[in-house]
């Protein structure tokens, strides 16, 4: 069996999670369980050489140990092998059959991630059957819960790790891929190497009122109430800046670009207002200048005649680095302005995670932050000539459960995207191509092979 099959039986596990299951559930986590043996199975020789740690279905560690003074700078590995549902009646093919068509292998999770867990053993497997040892520990911490915000897995291995008393001098997990086509104005791919990442709120806004029959309606209702705070929002978004790490990027990609559009990015901070006004035409690019609010969750009565006693509306922000979810609470609560609507934290959150300090921001290629001349080398390995530049984290990872333990932190997908590709994250028909599984499997051999 070569890798692309190995790869298809592991897209084959529906390591998916069911609605309503709870933690200890035998039949919602076999499927983790499966994955974790299926590892074994797959992967003889590094499984020999490695230790193992199954600390539950949704955490599994392995440490590779180095052959020389490594053990005072390790690495550390981070992936998922859980996935989303998969909502299989608006897909073209069976979300887990993992069917080849075209050059390409459908099925949930292809992307996100479990490419980047099986190039992973790939690239372990066949430098351990060459005998090759490494200088330096590496360690691989894969997490069964991430589309969950990790809860258990993330934070249960970043808790072991943290009472073995180890410190990572840096470490990679998923994030930003090669960008084709998805900054207008630039066509070089761009490998889009994220250094930090947004924080996550979600926050509940609630209004009430007396219940009863809706033929009789109040003058003030709840749900008007509601309305007007969300269209007060949606009126005042949260402000504009420019944060160090997205100033280099736009000014190491400005030269890409070329006239009063790549003018504008390499001297984004000195035009200030005028470059917002223009990065506000896309999505992209203002996800990466502020903190952003999307109105996701509306919830009133449960009957068509009759009066709730409250209605409900979610709201999901994606703090900048520069913002703390205590003042981004206050800015909301500030924005509404009305003490009939209470907002209040819904679900998880987690505060942003900034740089890495040793990333003094010198050289516009980053070459001076740990790690990174050991990315660089394995992306020139998989894909010649492709521009690797700093980046924002626009989304979340399971890395932010670990940033007490490490040093510096990379978010990278070596994979070549463009905006259809990226649709299929979390949407229908998630595929990806055979070129970009044979390019990661290189890329992350290539990174094993210098630690």
């Amino acid at each position: 069996m070569d890798f692309i099959e190995r790869f298809r039986e592991a897209v084959k596990i529906p390591t998916w999670w069911p609605a309503g299951a709870q933690k200890g559930e035998a039949a919602a986590e076999a499927p983790l369980v499966r994955f974790q043996e299926f590892l074994v199975t797959a992967y003889p020789a590094f499984h020999k050489t490695a230790e193992r740690w199954v600390l539950s279905p949704y955490s599994v560690i392995y440490h590779w140990p180095g052959s020389g003074g490594g053990s005072d700078s390790p690495v550390l590995f981070l992936a998922h092998y859980d996935v989303v549902p998969a909502e299989t009646e608006k897909w073209s093919v069976d979300p887990f059959g993992a069917e080849v068509k075209d050059g390409f292998v459908y099925g949930r999770g292809t992307l996100d991630m479990k490419a980047t867990l099986i190039s992973l053993m790939e690239g372990a497997e066949k430098l351990c059957t060459m005998n090759f040892k490494p200088t330096r520990d590496i360690w691989f911490a894969f997490g069964g819960d991430e589309e969950r915000a990790g809860p258990i897995g993330a934070v249960q291995n970043a808790k072991w790790l943290a009472a073995k008393n180890l410190r990572f001098d840096w470490l990679l997990d998923e994030g930003t891929p090669i960008g084709v086509n998805q900054i207008k104005g630039v066509d070089s791919p761009l490998a889009l190497v994220s250094i930090e990442e947004k924080g996550y709120l979600s926050l509940a806004l609630t209004a009430v009122q007396k219940p009863g029959h809706a033929s009789r309606p109040p003058k003030v209702q709840a749900a008007a109430v509601l309305a007007k705070a969300l269209c007060r929002i949606a009126k005042k978004p949260f402000p504009f800046e420019l944060i160090p790490s997205v100033e280099r990027f736009f000014r190491r990609i400005g030269p890409l670009s070329g006239g009063i559009q790549g003018f504008a990015m390499r001297h984004a901070r000195l035009l200030g207002p005028l470059f917002f006004a223009a990065a506000a035409s896309s999505p992209t690019t203002i996800a990466m200048l502020r903190t952003t609010v999307a109105m996701t969750q509306l919830k009133g009565s449960a009957a068509d005649n009759v009066m709730p006693s409250e209605v409900k509306a979610v709201i999901n922000l994606r703090l900048l680095p520069s913002w703390t979810i205590e003042r981004a609470i206050a800015f909301i609560k500030k924005v509404i302005n009305d003490d009939r609507v209470t907002v209040s934290i819904h679900g998880t959150a987690s505060e942003p995670t900034r740089a890495n300090p040793a990333y003094r921001g010198t050289g516009q290629h980053g070459s001076d932050q740990p790690g990174w001349k050991d990315l660089a080398a394995a992306l020139e390995s998989a894909w010649p000539g492709t521009i690797m530049t700093p980046f924002l984290m626009v989304a979340t990872t399971d890395s932010r459960h670990y940033k007490e333990i490490t040093g510096s932190i990379f978010r990278f997908n070596p994979y070549k995207l463009g905006p259809d590709d990226m649709s299929g994250i979390h949407g229908h028909d998630e595929r990806i191509s055979e070129e970009n599984l044979i390019k990661g499997l290189q890329f992350y051999t290539k990174l094993l092979e210098s630690m």
